[in-house]
């Protein structure tokens, strides 16, 4: 399965290349490429060739040791194949025939994937990690709704209406807040559990965020729905989500001193950006939750873009980096994997707070920062360079482990 992170691992530099395209494309012309056909495939590689991919790996491989079999391998290379379709694909037709049929593939196989997980983690502690696993499942089989139901409204000439945007939103909403997390934090328990910590999630926790995620579902609406009703379940879900996130923090802060020599130093370091990172998207879905404020949100592209990235950068790639330096994937004493970790980090930091300043320009009316797009591209630099180095060292130490084994 190191293999595999590793390809995942590829596919998130390959992301970042293409991001910072994307950000070059504002201050250069580049022929044969369209802006949102290449987001397009910078979006799903992410998500489906990075995250999808490593959370699945990661849940599948379990923390003593068992492995996947090889049906799980031979759908996680369809998977990968299907990315490849989309990364190929999305820049040169954006959606169509070709681009429409791989993602049903990947949707399809997923499916499969999400029930081999199933069966891979019903050893797993039942009030704890496993029902955190299977709920990650439930929200990705869930999130797919959207997606089934964005198809059906397009054929039915719906394409741009409300309803269009709302299954959208609907998808990235339960992959983001349900399928992604709720993943991360099955893996971080299920570390926990098997180096003896006890309750490090309990059920009424697991059950604030549950309830936070299909309130806060209202946000992704709001901007259509300008209702009192809408705002009141949002607010409502927003105070749980701020009650499950402290009391997660707590419990894995506990656990923290409790296992602290089980783990090395940047393994608690990528975990403690995670929580900050998700700790901060609590605090602004709290505050978009005042009508006010839930405008500019959605009116200022900065902040949504930056949201975005607070969540997939900050929240959940820092937890995989996380579990990747607990299974030796990455080796905290090399040199190598901590420029990595400190390039992209640093990278993922000066990036954040860029989009965040230029957003509150924006709303106050200070118009654009000076040599705001070199500045947006040099800032985006350091993702794909810090990935890429974490990537040649993973490499390498996938091949000092394969060699040991041999000898």
């Amino acid at each position: 399965m190191h293999r595999w992170f590793n390809i995942a691992l590829i596919n998130l530099g390959i992301a970042g290349i293409i991001g910072c395209v994307l950000r070059s494309m504002y201050i250069w012309e580049i022929p044969f490429f369209r802006f949102k056909a290449l987001l397009n495939a910078h979006s799903h590689v992410a998500m489906l060739g990075w995250a999808f991919i490593a959370m699945v790996v990661f849940l599948l491989r379990d923390q003593t040791g068992k492995g996947p079999s090889r049906f799980s391998f031979a759908l996680l290379l369809v998977a990968q194949v299907a990315v490849t379709g989309m990364l190929v694909g999305f820049p040169v037709q954006s959606y169509g025939a070709f681009t429409i049929t791989v993602s049903v593939l990947h949707m399809l196989v997923s499916y499969v994937l999400c029930f081999q997980v199933w069966k891979a983690t019903d050893s797993w502690r039942a009030n704890g990690s496993r029902l955190l696993a299977r709920l990650a499942v439930i929200s990705m089989v869930v999130s797919t709704l959207g997606t089934w139901g964005m198809g059906l409204i397009v054929s039915s000439g719906g394409f741009g209406t409300e309803l269009y945007y709302w299954s959208i939103q609907f998808y990235l909403h339960f992959q983001l807040n349900g399928w992604f997390w709720f993943g991360a934090l099955a893996l971080w328990s299920r570390w926990a559990e098997t180096h003896g910590a006890r309750h490090v999630m309990d059920r009424f926790t697991i059950r604030l965020w549950v309830a936070s995620v299909v309130l806060t579902f209202a946000l992704a609406i709001a901007w259509s729905e300008k209702h009192w009703f809408v705002y009141a379940t949002n607010s409502i879900g927003v105070i749980l989500q701020f009650w499950a996130g402290w009391r997660t923090a707590k419990a894995i802060l506990g656990a923290q001193r409790m296992l602290h020599d089980k783990a090395p130093l940047w393994a608690w370091r990528c975990v403690t950006y995670a929580l900050v990172a998700m700790g901060l998207k609590v605090v602004m879905q709290a505050a978009v939750a005042i009508p006010e404020l839930a405008l500019m949100a959605f009116t200022v592209r900065n902040f949504t873009v930056g949201f975005i990235h607070l969540s997939t950068l900050g929240g959940i790639t820092m937890m995989l980096f996380a579990m990747a330096l607990l299974k030796g994937w990455f080796v905290s004493t090399s040199f190598v994997a901590r420029a990595g970790l400190s390039i992209f980090t640093t990278g993922f930091l000066l990036h954040e707070a860029v989009l965040f300043v230029q957003g509150a320009m924006f709303w106050f009316g200070f118009g654009m920062m000076p040599g705001y797009y070199w500045i947006m591209l040099l800032v985006s630099v350091p993702l794909p360079l810090g990935i890429f180095i974490l990537m040649v060292h993973s490499r390498q130490t996938r091949r000092k482990a394969v060699a040991l084994a041999r000898a």
